[in-house]
């Protein structure tokens, strides 16, 4: 081949490569919409709002009561749903953390149009759709830990299902970093 050839084959590579994007970067938010006697409504205008931002996204429950917000950006949000002769139903404080798929089933009750429902105080939301575990440290919390030796990897065993490695068990020494086990897996699988 020519150097033109080559030089066009990798140019025409370069113009149709992608960038690439975080693999994880937003959560989800689902749930199912009923009326008080668990018979699902299908056809409900249900409204998530960021908090801090004031963007909303609306989606219309399918025939299951079902819906989903799909790339939800971390943060604070606001869940509204309403349908014609129902009341209208709120839950704020709606928290998304990175990968979550966070549920929320909402409730309607028969009521004039007019009529609104809001949640001030609810328990805190237990997501039941993934066995997924995970968990997610904020620049805050690791300036607030006190780290021995400023090592990056003793972060790592601040979340569920983590240990140090066996080596690290055995030498009673400084452990080496990053040998740590995640959910009985071997360190080399890191």
């Amino acid at each position: 081949m020519t150097f033109r050839v080559k030089a066009a084959v990798f140019l025409s590579l370069l113009l149709l490569a992608s960038p690439a994007r975080a693999q994880f970067e937003t959560g989800a938010v689902l749930g199912t919409v009923r009326d008080t006697s668990g018979a699902v409504l299908p056809g409900v205008s249900v409204t998530l709002a960021n908090v801090d931002t004031g963007i909303h996204v609306l989606r219309t429950t399918d025939e299951r009561g079902a819906y989903e917000f799909f790339t939800v950006r971390v943060g604070t949000y606001k869940v509204s749903a309403e349908l014609q002769g129902f009341s209208t139903r709120e839950i704020p404080n709606v928290k998304v953390d990175v990968g979550a798929r966070q549920r929320v089933d909402v409730e309607l009750s028969v009521g004039a149009v007019t009529e609104a429902i809001s949640v001030q105080a609810s328990a805190p939301l237990i997501e039941t759709d993934t066995s997924q575990r995970g968990q997610l440290i904020t620049g805050d919390q690791t300036r607030a830990l006190p780290l021995n030796g400023r090592e990056y990897s003793a972060l790592a065993l601040l979340t569920a299902g983590i240990r140090l490695g066996a080596s690290n068990l055995t030498t009673g020494g400084t452990p080496r970093e990053g040998t740590f086990n995640v959910n009985g897996l071997r360190s080399t699988f890191n």
